[in-house]
């Protein structure tokens, strides 16, 4: 009998090492602003030594986040982010100075910016691990120059309840790992939700971006966008553009319950024609993008659709685009797309004989405009 217990002794301290061990590997992490409290003082160094399932804690304060030297998969090389979240399974999330999780944008008390000086053009915030979560953030400008706020090559990324506040900044969803042979995608989900977009900050899906997986795991749902500019609040990018970057086609997404406000004005054709809410370019899934259902489950200031059956079916419109560092060749790509507009000037600049506009005003009924 003593023989037995002795044998049971060992397996016992092993089960409670093993569970102190589980316990230890999701403990929650805190940042403060002077490490206060036995917190991080920086977001980076709390994410470096986070593990699978860790939550860490952002409290009030201002973070000026530079993370250097860090390694892409499949670029390689040594890049300098804002923040690098090669970690999968881990949530960042705000919280007031009680520790209670920030519900609402309005409400974000961390505000983050960056130094990213990647030569890719600088992504402030790039994640690459796979389950990541931002939420109840205040996301700002990057010192090294407007380009991505948020880059994003790992699967099933959740951004909520932030407020992004670099104005003309992009939360960017690319596939690095797209499988080109079998023709799968690596980021087949990610979840857009309840978060505030400043002026011209846009929400673009590009290259192998949920070409695998169900459109219903895409969701962009409950923001709010305010745009001046004469790009698109959200837009997808697939192959046959002629941009050097959009290599792959993209998978749509749920677009639903957001607030958009789109204010560009111009006597330039080529501009109105490409202004709008939301547009999808090259090659990209069309059964992925509800037209019709987009334009009646979201609010707008004002929107339209053209085509021979609009919104069920729209006009694809060819325009081109003057870049020498994007575009091959003469520095002009010139690509098809299809979009909900923003002006009825910009309608005017797509539309064929036999076409026709709707248009959309708040939460208004749609109701036809324009013949053509």
């Amino acid at each position: 009998m003593k023989h037995q217990h002795l044998l049971c002794i060992p397996l016992l301290s092993a089960a409670i090492a093993a569970s102190s061990l589980a316990s230890a590997a999701s403990a929650p992490l805190c940042v403060a602003p002077a490490g206060e409290n036995g917190c991080h003082s920086s977001i980076q160094s709390a994410i470096d030594a986070a593990v699978a399932g860790t939550v860490i804690d952002v409290y009030p304060g201002r973070y000026h986040e530079v993370a250097a030297a860090r390694t892409v998969v499949v670029l390689g090389g040594s890049h300098q982010f804002g923040l690098f979240i090669d970690k999968s399974d881990v949530t960042i999330q705000g919280v007031d100075a009680a520790g209670r999780r920030i519900a609402d944008w309005s409400k974000v008390q961390a505000l983050i910016t960056t130094d990213a000086t990647n030569a890719f053009g600088p992504s402030a915030i790039f994640v690459q691990g796979d389950h990541v979560t931002l939420s109840g953030l205040g996301i700002g400008s990057n010192a090294g120059g407007l380009n991505k706020t948020i880059e994003v090559i790992g699967d099933n990324f959740a951004l909520e309840r932030s407020d992004v506040t670099d104005l003309q900044g992009s939360i960017y969803i690319n596939d690095f790992r797209f499988d080109a042979t079998q023709n799968t995608s690596h980021v087949r989900s990610y979840r857009i939700e309840g978060n505030n977009f400043r002026d011209g900050v846009s929400v673009d899906v590009a290259s192998g971006a949920g070409v695998s997986g169900p459109a219903s795991g895409r969701l962009i749902v409950g923001n709010t966008f305010v745009n001046s500019k004469a790009f698109p609040s959200i837009s997808f990018n697939g192959a046959g553009t002629g941009i050097k970057w959009f290599t792959h086609p993209v998978g749509g997404a749920t677009i639903d319950g957001n607030i958009f406000i789109n204010t560009f004005a111009s006597d330039d054709t080529s501009e109105l024609m490409r202004a709008g809410h939301i547009q999808a370019r090259g090659v990209y899934e069309r059964s992925q993008l509800d037209w019709s259902g987009i334009l009646a489950s979201n609010t707008f200031n004002q929107a339209y659709a053209t085509g021979p059956r609009p919104p069920e079916m729209l006009r694809e419109f060819a325009y081109s685009m003057h870049d020498a560092s994007a575009c091959a060749g003469s520095g002009v790509c010139t690509f098809s797309a299809g979009r909900i507009g923003a002006s009825l000037d910009g309608e005017l600049a797509i539309a064929l004989a036999g076409d026709a506009t709707i248009g959309r005003v708040g939460s208004m009924a749609t109701r036809l405009y324009d013949t053509y």
